[in-house]
C-alpha cells in the first residue's frame, strides 16, 4: 500500500529483508510478535491503519489520509493480498485475464473496462471482501465484510 520496497520497509522497521520476507510468508510458522510489531509501526508511521475487527466488520487495512487521487481500483492489489490471492487465481476466478488485473491494479489504463472491474468486484464481494470509499478525514482501504469467529448470542 505504502509504494516502498521491502528493503525500505525492512530498515524502517528494523528487521532485516529475510525477516520481512518470512513474515510476509503464508507458510511460516508462528510469528515472533515483536518483529511484527515493529513492522505495523513502520507501516502506520507511513500512513497505514490496520481495522480491527468489530462484531459488525472484519479486519482490513485502509490510509490514514485521503487522497483525491485514488479510485477504487487502486484497492484491487490490496483485496487480493488480503484474500491471498495470486493474480493467477483471480485471474481464472473472475475470467479477466491476468495482464488486464495487472494493468488496471498499476494503474496501466485511462479507460480500464467495466466489465472486467465488476467481475473483479464480484469476485471480493463473494469472498466476503469490501473496497472502503475514500471519505473526508480518512483514506479508502479494504476489509472483509463480517468478523471471522463471531459468537451470537444465546
Amino acid at each position: 500500500m505504502t509504494g516502498v520496497s521491502q528493503k525500505v520497509l525492512a530498515g524502517k522497521a528494523k528487521v532485516t529483508q529475510s525477516e520481512l520476507q518470512l513474515l510476509e510468508s503464508p507458510h511460516r510458522k508462528e510469528p515472533d510478535r515483536h518483529k511484527l510489531e515493529r513492522v505495523a509501526d513502520a507501516l502506520e508511521a507511513l500512513g497505514v491503519l490496520f481495522l480491527a475487527s468489530t462484531t459488525q466488520a472484519g479486519e482490513g487495512v485502509r490510509f490514514s489520509k485521503s487522497s483525491d487521487a485514488r479510485r477504487e481500483t487502486d484497492f484491487f492489489r490490496h483485496g487480493r493480498a488480503l484474500l491471498d490471492l495470486s493474480i493467477d487465481e483471480m485471474a481464472s476466478l473472475s475470467g479477466v485475464g491476468r495482464t488486464t488485473i495487472g494493468r488496471i491494479e498499476r494503474d496501466k489504463l485511462i479507460n480500464p473496462p467495466e466489465p472486467a472491474i465488476e467481475k473483479i468486484k464480484a469476485v471480493f464481494f463473494e469472498r466476503g471482501m469490501v473496497i472502503l470509499e475514500e471519505e473526508a478525514d480518512i483514506g479508502g482501504g479494504v476489509r472483509f465484510q463480517e468478523a471471522p469467529f463471531v459468537r451470537k448470542p444465546g
